[in-house]
């Protein structure tokens, strides 16, 4: 994980970095409407690399974080806000 994505996490009043991109990524998921499944597609990433970082099994990559901002931002205005979000945590 990169030293500038570290530093970010660390700011957040979660207990541990990957409970943090569990939360944000699940709370994507949730206000974006569309399934892990579509997100996954949209974004060029499996469902069970999503499924695996929602559940918390797995952390992203910072390429992964990029490309799943990238899928959402073919999406709507909020999507693409989320996906700013998104970014940001990736120290993009």
């Amino acid at each position: 994980m990169s030293s500038i994505l570290f530093g970010y996490i660390k700011e957040w009043t979660l207990s541990s970095p990957e409970e943090d991109f569990q939360a944000l990524i699940r709370r994507i998921v949730e206000e974006s409407g569309i399934s892990q499944a579509q997100l996954a597609r949209d974004a060029g990433l499996s469902y069970a690399a999503l499924h695996a970082w929602i559940i918390g099994a797995r952390s992203p990559r910072t390429e992964s974080l990029v490309q799943l901002a990238e899928g959402l931002e073919s999406r709507s205005d909020k999507l693409r806000e989320l996906s700013k979000q998104l970014r940001r945590a990736a120290g993009e």
